[in-house]
């Protein structure tokens, strides 16, 4: 049953309701005295405009219509229900109720072509209804997302007319919540991109500078061998060119190992490394250069596995014994050794020591500043190499302190580092690098 059928059966209901209708089953045949009931009159205007008609009818008689209701009753069985009529060429939509004894029964049609008409007006109204309640919500929720992302915008505005090195932080004042931690991710973007570039504009004055001094001494021998009157002169011009060539190469080395370990600060790049085999390997790039000096060259390494970069480590350990070769002077004596430490296994020793002059201990904590130098050591170094290594002990969270060398002088480097492994221990390998005898 549809809407419609309901409606008139409320209609026919509601008529037959009525307090006055009982008192049509009296009426005389002729209907003379007959009165429409007062809810009906009240309700009457209602039925017109809706186009709705009824009829009361008393034992086969009709006794009451509306205005513009048919002549022939609209369900001509007269029986109860809903029903499709047709009537004047027309089909109406019709519904008959009776009381309990049948005396009186109540029909209430409409033309369906007025259905239709009012089903179009229906949906007309609802499609008008609902396209402007959509207009309505769109506009508002335009002027509300609008409103929230308004600091989101002045965000935006005051980002697109930064200049090109400004990396101060985003202010995240009145940012919604949602958003406020991609700003602080962004903030926390812009100081490692600030320490970055504060590290490089570091890293080009201190190479410039330290760049202009041997280049000035490579002219400057340059200028000398050139003017040289004798071949004797010329070949020693050529020999100072030649060290300072080589100091100049090693610095260059030095600062672009320095260049890369900035480079890779915060990056996750270690693999678990022997390093007793590392220490093998570097000691003896070194044996030819402790060979033509004059010094022994001692190893004494166990097994130790520690986590790190071995780029990196390799650094450290050629630095290390290069500033022990280079300070000890002829004759000298270094140790290298690696092994667990003393009572605590889960540490790795690194140790590089001399008896060369040594530093003064009020100036140990220095030398592992950049480009700082010790007076009175008789050396031109670079004052890149320690710091290198101290920079690299810190990346790879180790110790790294600073003591006497052997016997009791010169220098002793003492590096800790995190036992990554616990294996079986192997036998400890031993090197002794003597000096070659002159005939």
């Amino acid at each position: 049953m549809g809407w419609w059928d309901v409606s008139l059966r409320e209609s026919a209901n509601e008529i037959l309701r009525s307090t006055e209708i009982v008192g049509l089953t009296e009426a005389r045949p002729n209907g003379s005295d007959l009165a429409l009931p007062k809810p009906l009159v009240r309700n009457s205007e209602n039925f017109e405009a809706n186009h709705v008609s009824y009829q009361v009818w008393v034992a086969g008689r009709e006794v009451l219509h509306s205005p513009g209701a048919p002549a022939s009753p609209l369900k001509p069985s007269f029986a109860d229900g809903p029903s499709r009529e047709r009537i004047a060429g027309e089909i109406w939509w019709v519904h008959a109720v009776s009381d309990p004894e049948r005396a009186l029964q109540v029909q209430v049609g409409k033309p369906q072509i007025r259905w239709a008409h009012d089903m179009r007006n229906l949906w007309s109204f609802s499609a008008i209804n609902s396209w402007l309640m959509t207009a309505l919500l769109g506009v508002a929720f335009w002027v509300v997302i609008r409103w929230s992302l308004g600091p989101v915008t002045a965000l935006t505005s005051a980002v697109l007319t930064r200049s090109s090195f400004d990396l101060t932080p985003l202010s995240t004042r009145g940012l919604p919540d949602e958003v406020r931690p991609l700003v602080d991710a962004f903030n926390g973007l812009l100081e490692r991109l600030e320490s970055a570039l504060r590290r490089e504009r570091r890293f080009i004055a201190d190479a410039a500078h330290e760049l202009r001094t041997p280049l000035a001494a490579l002219s400057a021998m340059a200028e000398v061998a050139l003017r040289a009157d004798s071949m004797e002169e010329k070949d020693a011009a050529l020999s100072k060119l030649a060290a300072v060539v080589a100091r100049s190469t090693r610095l260059s080395e030095q600062l672009l190992d320095l260049a890369r370990l900035d480079a890779a600060k915060g990056t996750d790049h270690y693999v678990p490394v022997d390093l007793a085999e590392l220490v093998d390997m570097v000691v003896r790039d070194f044996e030819t250069v402790a060979h033509e000096k004059r010094q022994t060259l001692v190893m004494n390494t166990d097994h130790c596995i520690i986590r790190g970069n071995t780029d990196e480590l390799g650094i450290l350990l050629r630095n290390l014994i290069d500033n022990a070769i280079r300070y000890s002077g002829e004759g000298g004596r270094i140790a290298v050794s690696c092994r667990h430490a003393p009572g605590r296994r889960q540490h790795v020793l690194l140790r590089i020591a001399d008896n060369g002059p040594g530093v003064p201990v009020t100036e140990r904590e220095r030398i592992f500043h950049r480009f700082y130098r010790g007076a009175g050591n008789g050396q031109n170094g670079s004052g890149i190499g320690l710091a290198l290594a101290s920079g690299i002990a810190r990346s790879h969270r180790a110790r790294i302190q600073v003591g006497d060398g052997l016997d009791g002088r010169g220098l002793g480097v003492s590096v800790f580092f995190e036992a990554f492994a616990q294996r079986a221990p192997r036998a400890s390998r031993w090197l002794r690098s003597e000096p070659t005898p002159h005939v």
